[in-house]
């Protein structure tokens, strides 16, 4: 497959000059029509001008930070393969363009050429790597993995905490553990889900035990996805988050995890200045406008489960939920 990109238009949007002339020669090599640029804003006018076949980022562009600008060029090109190229080892970073689109990362320097053409043909010509079977088997044989060695989930966990502080959909966020040494505190991830909505869950990874690092991954590869799906469902456009709860218990059972798993999930849209908040199984209190509202404890997600949690709706724009199980506790703010 010496010409396998014969007919196809790869758009290269980065500012690395000497990385840059590379790539598009390999490309080139490779049969590639190559179009670039180091401008972000450009790369999108781009995308709208031509049939583009695959694109590649980079993370360091001086007119557009990386995740506004993979979110937006996803959106424009939904069935294109985005690549993001990065000299950047930041997980965070990295993880964050992962969730809004990108189908891969290729870190600088280009040293090997064999894993990029090999990357290259698996972005364009999917279906010659899609055999459900062989990915059946993967995806067993990594969730093995991570069952037998939750140390190596609950490493992975840490470089996936959100920054303590960081601005979601308009919103300054921000959270602060409040424990002892003696344990890691509480799971927090924060979801962006449009320019004035995100989503956010706290788990107690660690008072679940054996199974709890894999079920707090779990819920950070599916929790995004949920919370949209039902988001678009809903004729209001509001989400019911015991959907989403009723869908992690399913998730839960599939996946061969047993025990109890206490959860908070959240909502808040800015625009309308609507924060809805479920609780399973830990203590929760919102602070809002001089007022403080307490959620029910509902039973965890997990063997006694069932579809009883109460959502609370509120309406405001800023608030802190203080979460807590035992020795662990969480503050969350925003405004």
């Amino acid at each position: 497959m010496e010409n396998f990109l014969t007919n196809k238009i790869v758009l290269i949007i980065d500012n690395d000059p000497v990385c840059d002339a590379v790539l598009a020669e390999f490309l080139n090599y490779a049969g590639a029509k190559v179009i670039q640029t180091d401008s972000g804003e450009e790369g999108l006018d781009l995308v709208d001008q031509h049939d583009i076949t695959l694109i590649i980022c980079g993370l360091n562009l001086l007119d557009v930070p990386a995740v506004p600008l993979i979110k937006q060029l996803h959106s424009a090109t939904i069935q294109t393969p985005i690549i993001a190229l990065t000299d950047t080892h930041d997980v965070n970073l990295i993880a964050a363009v992962m969730r809004v689109g990108v189908y891969d990362v290729i870190l600088k320097p280009l040293t090997d050429v064999a894993a990029l053409k090999y990357l290259l043909v698996e972005a364009i010509y999917p279906d010659m790597f899609s055999s459900p079977v062989d990915e059946s088997d993967k995806l067993q044989e990594e969730w093995n993995h991570l069952v037998s060695y939750p140390e190596e989930s609950l490493a992975l966990l840490r470089n996936l905490q959100p920054p303590a502080h960081l601005k979601v959909a308009g919103c300054q966020v921000g959270y602060r553990q409040l424990n002892t040494s003696e344990n890691n505190g509480l799971i927090i991830d924060i979801a962006e889900l449009s320019d004035h909505e995100f989503g956010f869950y706290i788990f107690d990874a660690e008072w679940v035990g054996e199974y709890g690092a894999v079920a707090a991954l779990l819920f950070r590869a599916f929790f995004n996805d949920l919370l949209k799906k039902h988001i678009t469902a809903h004729p209001d456009n509001l989400p019911a988050l015991t959907s989403v709860l009723h869908d992690l218990q399913l998730l839960l059972k599939k996946s061969g995890l047993h025990g109890e798993y206490p959860l908070v999930i959240g909502y808040f849209n800015r625009l309308r200045g609507h924060l809805i908040v479920v609780n399973s199984g830990l203590s929760c209190v919102i602070h809002h406008d001089h007022q403080h509202t307490t959620l029910i404890k509902d039973l965890a997600l997990g063997r006694y489960f069932h579809d009883s949690a109460q959502e609370q709706r509120l309406l405001l724009t800023s608030a802190e939920c203080e979460v807590w199980n035992g020795p662990r506790k969480l503050w969350l703010r925003f405004n």
